[in-house]
C-alpha cells in the first residue's frame, strides 16, 4: 500500500520511536527523505542515518534509511516535536519576507525551494521562498 504523503509518515516514526525511546528507526527510503535526513543531521537533530540495501523474495533491490535518534542527559529526546505544514492536499508556499520562525530561532522549519530542500535561516539568508515542509523543535 503506498502513502499520499511520505513525509508526513516519516515524521511520525521519527516521533513514535521518540516517545518510545528507540535507539533507531528503520523507514522506506526516497530522494526526499534522505535530504530531510541530510538537514536533520546537519543540525544535530539525528545522531546519524545510514542507507541499508536490501532485497525482497524476487531478488528486487530497495533501499531502506536507518535513523539513530539523538537523546541528551536523562535519555529527553533533542527532538521535542516535529509538525508536517504542507500537505498534499494544501500547499503552504511561502516568501523570503513571509519565512516563519520557529520558536524564536530555537527550532527549523525546512523549505523546499527551487535550489534544493533548505532550512529556514538559508532560505532567508539566499532571500528565496517555497513550499513550507515542516516545522522541527
Amino acid at each position: 500500500m503506498t502513502s499520499t504523503d511520505p513525509i508526513a509518515d516519516m515524521l511520525a516514526i521519527i516521533k513514535n520511536g521518540i516517545n518510545r525511546k528507540k535507539e533507531f528507526v528503520i523507514l522506506n527510503s526516497s530522494k526526499l527523505r534522505k535530504e530531510i535526513l541530510r538537514i536533520l543531521d546537519e543540525e544535530n537533530y539525528i545522531a546519524k542515518y545510514s542507507i541499508l540495501e536490501k532485497s525482497d523474495t524476487k531478488n528486487r533491490k530497495f533501499e531502506m534509511i536507518k535513523i539513530f535518534l539523538k537523546y541528551a542527559e536523562g535519555d529527553k529526546s533533542i527532538i521535542q516535536n516535529v509538525q508536517k505544514v504542507s500537505r498534499p492536499g494544501k500547499r503552504v508556499y511561502v516568501s523570503s519576507k513571509e519565512i516563519p520562525v520557529v520558536l524564536n530561532h530555537i527550532g527549523i522549519a525546512i523549505l523546499s525551494t527551487n535550489k534544493g530542500l533548505m532550512t529556514d535561516r538559508n532560505a532567508r539568508k539566499e532571500k528565496i521562498g517555497g513550499e513550507y515542509i515542516c516545522k522541527i523543535w
